[in-house]
């Protein structure tokens, strides 16, 4: 049935590329080894469930669930040793980033029914659980708005985050055209042979040895520049505002989350550029956070806006447009659950 399916997803494929330009990177199907090494993980992501693409990304987990499971869960707190002291869950864990893949590797997963990566404000954590997912971790989430919601002692940062764009009054509705479809990324992997799921492997460490930072992985406010591709990624109401001039930035374009999930292969994944960084927003930055992981694995220069929509149009609609409401930041949301200090 395995063969099957590869093959039947390489022959959709190559549809695709006679009838609508998708994958054009020269797929000879059935002969794998022909193909672009960034096609053949979109094909292995696609026949494992598509995660990235599905309704189940970016693995959320709220708080509630995770208090009530402490005994069972494994919450792993990737901030820093120091801020970690100051606070965090009890029976928590302190690993950094760089260490994260490596701990998995050596971690005996099964045992855990859910594993929680916990970080202060949820966008690091769902960033490092989409590649953790990619490569093959599959009960792995990230804590929903992360500790900001546990209690409101870690709530500072997103509370200091929401508001709404200087220059929101010239937001427009307008729908600014994708991309013209382009060929996939380019990367290399140190054994072209080795089975597809140990090259997915060293790619997802290396997006991990790259860290989350400013203006690399992420942007924590928005700017945009002509070396930009500006994506705002979402539901439709995300990008079209009920009043006329308030819905995005004009430099925005439109990339839909679900149903259609806009990045897999048969939509508009090539229409991303290859030669421009790829910024995205999405409601609260944590879808965002997902995407550009898993774009940075296809080889793609992307980040995301932290808080996403939250810091830019959070007081005109994300508390007031019914389908944006659940993605915004509420005060009153926050548990207050106890917290400990010390190592």
């Amino acid at each position: 049935m395995k063969t099957f399916n590869k093959y039947y997803t390489i022959t959709i494929i190559s549809f695709f590329i006679l009838f609508s330009g998708c994958i054009k990177d020269n797929i000879t199907p059935p002969l794998t080894r022909d193909l672009n090494p960034v096609a053949e993980m979109l094909i292995y992501f696609e026949e494992q469930g598509d995660f990235v693409n599905s309704p189940q990304a970016p693995a959320l987990i709220g708080a509630d669930e995770v208090y009530a499971n402490l005994s069972s869960y494994l919450v792993i707190d990737i901030r820093q040793p120091s801020v970690f002291t100051e606070g965090h869950i009890e029976r928590s864990i302190n690993i950094q980033p760089d260490s994260l893949f490596g701990y998995f590797e050596n971690l005996n997963s099964g045992e855990y029914s859910k594993i929680i990566l916990v970080s202060k404000n949820g966008q690091s954590s769902a960033y490092f659980t989409c590649l953790l997912r990619l490569a093959g971790f599959y009960n792995v989430y990230t804590m929903n708005f992360g500790l900001a919601y546990w209690n409101e002692f870690f709530a500072d940062e997103w509370l200091n985050a929401i508001g709404d764009a200087l220059n929101i009054l010239s937001f427009t509705n307008d729908a600014k055209p994708k991309n013209d479809f382009t060929p996939l990324p380019e990367v290399t992997v140190g054994n072209p042979d080795a089975p597809i799921e140990e090259r997915i492997k060293e790619r997802v460490k290396k997006v991990f040895s790259e860290g989350f930072h400013d203006r690399l992985q992420y942007r924590a406010t928005l700017w945009v520049s002509d070396d930009d591709y500006f994506v705002c990624y979402g539901i439709s109401s995300l990008y079209y505002a009920r009043l006329k001039g308030l819905g995005h930035n004009a430099a925005a374009i439109f990339y839909l989350s679900g149903p259609y999930f806009d990045f897999r292969t048969q939509r508009y994944l090539q229409t991303l550029p290859t030669a421009k960084n790829i910024i995205i927003y999405d409601e609260n930055g944590q879808a965002g956070a997902c995407i550009a992981a898993y774009l940075r694995v296809l080889g793609y220069s992307a980040q995301t806006l932290l808080f996403g929509g939250n810091q830019i149009i959070y007081y005109n609609r994300m508390k007031s447009e019914p389908d944006l409401i659940p993605f915004a930041f509420d005060y009153m949301k926050i548990k207050n659950y106890p917290y400990i200090t010390g190592g």
